[in-house]
């Protein structure tokens, strides 16, 4: 059975499908500018909204989205940033069947292209998970047959859509938040886990959130291999009441966060001090 979507649902649908991706924060202030300049909004009136009730609207009008726009294969899914652990609302395809070849807005040829851009990036040696843009191009421009121009504009394309996103410096591409929500399955299924007998997957799985890293921490004792999110590494610590172990040594998984995000967040620098100082961090 389908929830009624009101006009207010359907602007919100709109918006967060033209973002592709958007922080709780920044919803939830947009949200509420929505909210407040219905002028047939009954729950909006004089006295306002008890600011504890904002929450309960926005998740009530994403439940009301999700109902209706999952039976055409939709969906706002709830993702953390694999840095800051910040939330993020992402608008996906739930088909099961490979997503990527489900894309109508490419040709069968760039598919395969933006295929083996992906394997690029997670076969990239050392954890890097990520690619050179120009190495990107070129793998562009031998599939498809195109000058580097073309190709150049064509990457611009892919991170506009949301597949990748850029570091800072325009000289590295990684897989974006879009990318690893909607394309979780297929990326375990195509490369496997780490998890996997004798460790031979290729994608890192949190051991506290469960989700995929392509940002964060490993390592590997008795045989077994722990990855984590820097967030999630950092709660996981905190949570268990123990200080990192000496002899568990942390190898970095991906490019420096500063490369991204402009500045290092600190929980990334406590954490990554707090290990320095058991010499138990190797980056």
């Amino acid at each position: 059975m389908s929830s009624v979507t009101t006009e207010i649902d359907r602007i919100v649908l709109t918006y967060i499908r033209s973002v592709k991706y958007i922080s709780h924060d920044e919803l939830l202030r947009s949200f509420k500018l929505i909210k407040s300049r219905s002028e047939t909004d009954n729950e909006v009136q004089e006295e306002g909204i008890d600011p504890l009730q904002w929450e309960s609207l926005l998740d009530k009008s994403l439940s009301t989205i999700n109902t209706n726009i999952s039976r055409h294969g939709f969906k706002i899914d709830r993702k953390k940033d694999e840095i800051s652990g910040e939330l993020y609302f992402i608008f996906i395809n739930t088909v099961s069947d490979d997503i990527i070849k489900q894309n109508t807005n490419y040709s069968v040829p760039e598919l395969d292209a933006i295929k083996s851009v992906i394997d690029d990036i997670v076969e990239a040696s050392g954890y890097q998970f990520s690619i050179g843009r120009v190495n990107a191009q070129q793998r562009v421009a031998a599939n498809l047959s195109r000058t580097l121009r073309d190709s150049s504009s064509f990457v611009d394309k892919l991170i506009d859509d949301g597949w990748f996103i850029s570091t800072l410096d325009g000289t590295r591409l990684l897989l974006s938040i879009k990318s690893l929500s909607e394309l979780k399955n297929y990326l375990i299924d195509r490369y496997g886990t780490t998890a996997d007998e004798g460790n031979r997957g290729k994608m890192h799985l949190c051991h506290h959130c469960k989700e995929i890293v392509t940002l964060g921490y490993t390592s590997t004792r008795d045989g077994h291999i722990q990855s984590f999110h820097y967030k999630c590494y950092d709660v996981y610590i905190r949570s268990s009441g123990s200080k990192p172990d000496p002899d568990q040594m942390l190898t970095q998984i991906g490019i420096d966060p500063s490369a991204i995000s402009g500045t290092v967040s600190q929980n990334f620098i406590d954490t990554r001090s707090q290990l320095n100082s058991s010499n138990a961090v190797m980056l």
